[in-house]
């Protein structure tokens, strides 16, 4: 029973820790794509910008937005105390490498909870509104792949879903495979044994 335990929990904490260190599928004109991960977006919005109105004015602006500098800190500093590494992202990736006992159930669902935080903070930084969609982490229903290798080597869930218009879609990056309208995801959510 608590290596049950420990084995969800270890797979809660490496869907935490997905968005934040690997590179994430999403659509980019009705193709599948791949997006940086929320850490590097983090940091690509570390310098602060501000937005024209079209009129010429005369304005100081801070080196960094503030807001990104503390996230930063508080996840640098966290996953540091958890795990030796070169950086963050290796970290991060290490944790999600590394066996756990029973004995660190309690360790585990504290670092999801922490890196679900920064994930949901992440999105609200960078005014994104994460989709509502079906969460996908079973194999494809049609050619039974669970994961996919980007450009990278980087390992992330062949079955993928996201917002289009006022709906959602799925696809699977190794078959290629797109379920878009009604009819389709009907089909798919009985496929992968949800409707």
């Amino acid at each position: 029973m608590s290596e049950e335990l420990i084995g969800g929990a270890v797979e809660d904490l490496r869907r935490a820790i997905q968005p934040l260190a690997y590179p994430q599928p999403h659509w980019n004109a009705g193709r599948p794509a791949w997006a940086d991960s929320l850490y590097d977006r983090m940091r690509d919005a570390l310098t602060a910008t501000s937005a024209q109105s079209g009129a010429p004015m005369q304005a100081s602006k801070a080196p960094a937005r503030i807001d990104v500098i503390t996230w930063f800190v508080d996840v640098d500093h966290s996953v540091g105390v958890w795990q030796d590494g070169n950086n963050t992202i290796d970290r991060l990736r290490q944790i999600t490498e590394t066996t756990y006992t029973p004995d660190h159930l309690n360790l585990v669902k504290a670092m999801t909870r922490r890196c679900e935080a920064w994930a949901s903070s992440a999105h609200q930084i960078l005014g994104d509104n994460p989709p509502k969609v079906p969460v996908l982490r079973r194999p494809c229903p049609l050619c039974n792949e669970l994961w996919v290798y980007d450009r990278d080597k980087v390992r992330a869930y062949a079955l993928t879903a996201t917002t289009r218009a006022d709906d959602w879609v799925a696809a699977c990056a190794a078959c290629k495979t797109v379920w878009v309208t009604k009819a389709e995801q009907a089909v798919f959510l009985k496929l992968i044994g949800v409707a």
